[in-house]
């Protein structure tokens, strides 16, 4: 009994630990800049965005290598009856001194059933992260909007191109609400 008791108290320990480690604090979208600068506000809700197992937590530094690919895992806070629009971006190109070219947008879909985001309509597809061997370690930040009224946005948007990408005048020709969920991680080359 008590062999199993000690069982229990390390299992118990080590889930939270675990926990603290992938736990997102949303205050650090303003001690990162991302909030006012980028992002209006602080999203109400983390999102889980894992790569092939890697958790983004809020500013965790993730290697060019994790990140080629899409995450494996998005998920966040969501009514499934509603539509939603998720974006990626780096506010740091080229680099986080000079973003000349800043926003460079990495991700966008739209018309997002829930947390679906594979039903949404890709509107920019997932760019990889690059950036420079020269520069400091760069911001990615995702975040989440709520559609008006839970509509599908029928005038598609047109990205001419990825960079020069205005967050927030996005945000408001589209009539977005939130940021609703959101996350981030650091990564240089």
């Amino acid at each position: 009994m008590a062999f199993k008791l000690l069982c229990l108290l390390v299992l118990i320990s080590f889930s939270s630990i675990y926990a603290q480690e992938n736990e997102c604090n949303l205050n650090n979208f303003r001690t990162s800049g991302l909030v006012p600068n980028q992002i209006p506000t602080v999203p109400e809700h983390p999102m889980k965005i894992e790569y092939n197992g890697v958790s983004v937590t809020c500013g965790n530094l993730l290697s060019t290598k994790e990140t080629q690919n899409p995450p494996t895992i998005v998920e966040y806070k969501a009514d499934k009856n509603k539509l939603y629009t998720l974006l990626m971006f780096d506010p740091d190109v080229p680099t986080p001194q000079n973003p000349t070219l800043a926003d460079f947008r990495h991700w966008l879909v739209e018309n997002i059933p829930g947390d679906d985001v594979k039903s949404g309509d890709v509107i920019s597809s997932y760019h990889p992260t690059a950036p420079p061997s020269y520069s400091d370690a760069h911001r990615y930040a995702f975040a989440v909007y709520e559609q008006p009224d839970g509509k599908k946005l029928d005038d598609p948007y047109e990205p001419n191109n990825r960079t020069h990408f205005d967050h927030k005048k996005f945000i408001e020709d589209r009539n977005l609400h939130g940021p609703i969920a959101g996350n981030f991680f650091y990564c240089h080359g």
